[in-house]
């Protein structure tokens, strides 16, 4: 199952350039940061990121992927099929 919180990371990731920068950013560790993306990259069955020990880039199919991530990040969540329980304390 996909997190949301790994999609953000992806795409934070992708603008930044950086795991680094968007661990810092989150407030996390880079290796926090590479183990959601390398989650991601498992629960989708892709390689998102091209990495080596100098740059980070996104692959094609990362660059076709991320306007997906952002659409599901930029979409309202609708929360109408939950119910709280209506007990009354007195």
């Amino acid at each position: 199952m996909l997190r949301i919180t790994d999609l953000e990371l992806f795409a934070r990731s992708s603008v930044l350039g950086s795991f680094t920068a968007a661990a810092h950013e989150a407030g996390l560790l880079p290796g926090q940061v590479a183990a959601a993306i390398k989650r991601l990259e498992r629960d989708l069955d892709v390689r998102l990121f091209a990495r080596t020990t100098r740059s980070l880039r996104l692959t094609a199919e990362g660059e076709r992927y991320l306007p997906t991530a952002l659409n599901v990040l930029e979409s309202p969540v609708s929360y109408t099929h939950l119910t709280l329980p209506t007990k009354r304390i007195v």
